[in-house]
């Protein structure tokens, strides 16, 4: 990517902008400049990070929260560092206001690494438009300026506002996500992650009115659980064909595992075992059509504690 230009911006300063800059600048390029832009007053946080709430917890254990692919213990590493998890205490599932405070700080160091360089450029302004430009990209923001570049990353995260046609909603943690009656009904769209989250927060503000959460499938998120992978030859598995053929037959052996006792999660950690070629052939798929095979089955995963609250 940097092969076709030096100066790169990235939209979006939350947890995929702050890691993909990392990456960025670990490249020797002397002429790489990078721009990260975010709106919020903090970097590295984004929605997901900014919660204060510590039963808000990372949905993947601290082993494979790394910010850097080729250092994969970075983060649980840092987290032991810090005495804020003891090394035989099994899988930790940090809070995420705790992993908002380690992409700050490898962000910080970064800034101080090159400070001297001039390499990383950070802005703290919403961006309103990309436009091409005949050298690049030109980013307008809020304040009336613009950024110019050779490429644009978009890093914005989800968004903040409820979907078409749900003008009543509300996402929780968005600036509409204001007081409540104490003892108002809530009605929530969904039972997968976001839902925890929701209960999790209303929980802790002491709300006591009835909680109704709508779901086509009705599946409430599993806890992740220490499992058994089972083992796959990569000529089992039918790669290079029809994407509805494939979810058929990932289905299936979900549904054969789990009659001989299994898991779903052990036919998951099976695929994730296989060699990354093996991999990239599976990502051509996509990965939500096979997120969604079998979250159809037994729906999303979840940190112990956060499935138990409820």
């Amino acid at each position: 990517m940097v092969g076709r230009g030096n100066s790169i911006i990235i939209v979006g300063g939350g947890a995929s902008g702050v890691v993909l800059a990392a990456h960025l600048l670990k490249l020797p390029n002397p002429d790489l400049r990078v721009t990260l832009i975010e709106k919020r007053p903090h970097f590295g946080q984004g929605m997901a990070y900014s919660t204060l709430l510590s039963a808000h917890v990372l949905n993947v254990n601290a082993s494979g929260m790394s910010a850097y692919a080729d250092d994969p213990t970075n983060f649980a590493r840092w987290v032991l560092e810090r005495g804020l998890a003891k090394p035989d205490q099994g899988p930790f599932y940090a809070p995420r206001s705790l992993y908002a405070r380690y992409l700050k700080e490898l962000l910080d160091d970064l800034e101080e690494r090159e400070r001297a360089t001039g390499r990383l450029r950070l802005i703290r302004e919403e961006s309103l438009s990309i436009s091409p430009t005949s050298a690049g990209v030109e980013v307008a923001l809020a304040n009336g300026t613009s950024v110019v570049g050779h490429l644009a990353v978009l890093a914005t995260g989800h968004d903040e506002q409820p979907g078409a046609f749900q003008g009543r909603a509300i996402r929780m943690g968005s600036d509409a996500d204001t007081a409540l009656d104490a003892q108002a009904p809530v009605l929530v769209l969904g039972t997968g992650l976001s839902m925890v989250d929701a209960f999790l927060s209303l929980e802790q503000r002491g709300h006591r009115g009835g909680i109704i959460a709508v779901s086509r499938r009705g599946l409430l998120p599993s806890p992740h659980r220490k499992g058994n992978p089972i083992k796959l030859d990569v000529a089992d598995i039918p790669l290079g064909t029809q994407l509805s053929y494939f979810v058929g037959w990932f289905r299936n052996l979900i549904r054969e595992n789990q009659k001989a006792g299994g898991d779903w999660r052990d036919v998951v950690d099976g695929l994730r075992a296989l060699q990354p070629e093996d991999l990239a052939e599976l990502a051509v798929l996509g990965e939500t059509p096979l997120r969604r095979a079998y979250q159809g089955l037994v729906g999303h995963p979840s940190p112990p504690h956060g499935a138990g609250g409820l």
